[in-house]
């Protein structure tokens, strides 16, 4: 499957388009990812990553393709990161950021710290970013219907006021929305994923001059 995406977007970005990938399994983008890396092999990009989990576990239930263990593979990958809005973390994932001196801006820093945001676009050292945002980086009751609901997490606006910072700062070369999963009676995470990522495609059209 991860190998079936990443021919598929490689293919998309070598046609010029940019790429935004949907899913509900935050696993593919790994493949998604491995896309991005073969077709900027010689040009450093950032995967900063909106998410209430670390998703650093080297495997998880038997796979080390599982959706907890995404990050890790694209750490191995050698690209550099950016983890945004974390709050639920296991002890082998605090124990790799400490090792690796990964960048990480937890959700009670987007609460308690003001300039949050400078302090996460100064870590961000490559003029490339890949987006991919977990839904459950935003508070669930603004979007409960996601997979893994963690307390707490970024607001809408703190979220778009920083995608559209990262766009005007930086070239954002694709991104990925994962981890939906709808609710029976109620169509508001629905809705605010498709708004999501209508916002995505207006950041990136305005930054590029469409």
């Amino acid at each position: 499957m991860l190998q079936v995406t990443t021919k598929t977007v490689y293919k998309l970005i070598q046609d010029g388009k940019f790429v935004i990938a949907l899913g509900g399994e935050h696993s593919i983008t790994a493949g998604v990812v491995e896309a991005y890396r073969l077709a900027y092999a010689n040009e450093p990009f950032t995967v900063v990553q909106i998410d209430a989990h670390g998703d650093l576990r080297y495997e998880y239930q038997g796979s080390i393709y599982n959706h907890a263990c995404v990050m890790r593979r694209i750490v191995d990958m050698g690209l550099p990161t950016l983890q945004i809005g974390i709050r639920s973390i296991c002890k082998e994932e605090a124990d790799l950021i400490k090792q690796k001196q990964l960048p990480v801006i937890l959700a009670r820093e987007i609460v308690t710290n003001p300039n949050w945001m400078e302090q996460a676009l100064a870590k961000i050292q490559t003029k490339r970013v890949f987006f991919t945002i977990d839904l459950d980086g935003l508070d669930p009751t603004l979007l409960p219907g996601v997979g893994t609901p963690e307390p707490g997490g970024l607001n809408w606006y703190s979220l778009t006021t920083f995608l559209r910072r990262v766009f005007l700062a930086h070239e954002v070369i694709g991104c990925d929305v994962m981890e939906l999963a709808p609710l029976i009676d109620s169509v508001v995470s629905e809705f605010t994923a498709a708004k999501l990522v209508y916002k995505l495609i207006g950041y990136q059209a305005s930054a590029r001059g469409w």
